[in-house]
């Protein structure tokens, strides 16, 4: 049998559906025949109304599940921020592809660099008149969301202040 990971009444994030809180660890079934397996019941801190089932043993979706950062990480990511580089793709298919992947891993260097590099490519378009093509604009959507939810439950900021605070620690001006 698979150990619980984690425990009941935590806050954990699970994927990109940010943080949650495990409402219980139990032996539930979800069809006639089927064995009975252990299942996380997570509870999503942004939606009430939202209720995830995570079969312990499934290890793709359980490997979703991690801790929430601390303070410590939140500055580890920020500092090495420089060492990593997404680049803005030229082929919108394998770059639509190549984002969803780093969305997937979560908040991340990677993802932050992403984000970056997303504004930055928005700056561009906007003085040409043009505006983000709809799949990276839905992309650069979900990343604020997950990096703000978890950044802001953190530090003990609001949503709305986490750029505000991530310009300020990379030493970048504000918007235009």
């Amino acid at each position: 049998m698979v150990e619980a990971q984690f425990e009941k009444g935590q806050q954990i994030v699970y994927g990109t559906n940010g943080i949650c809180t495990v409402e219980s660890v139990d032996l539930m079934r979800f069809s006639a025949g089927m064995p009975k397996e252990m299942y996380y019941v997570l509870r999503q801190h942004r939606n009430k109304e939202n209720t995830f089932f995570v079969p312990i043993k499934n290890e793709k979706l359980s490997s979703r599940m991690r801790e929430i950062m601390q303070k410590e990480d939140i500055e580890d990511i920020l500092m090495g921020l420089a060492d990593v580089e997404v680049e803005w793709i030229e082929d919108r298919r394998a770059r639509g592809e190549y984002y969803k992947e780093i969305l997937q891993d979560g908040v991340s260097q990677k993802l932050l660099s992403m984000i970056i590099v997303l504004y930055k490519q928005k700056r561009k378009l906007a003085r040409n008149g043009k505006k983000l093509p709809v799949t990276e604009s839905g992309i650069l959507k979900s990343a604020e969301k997950l990096v703000g939810e978890e950044f802001g439950w953190v530090l003990g900021i609001e949503l709305e202040q986490v750029p505000k605070f991530i310009r300020k620690r990379l030493h970048i001006p504000e918007e235009e």
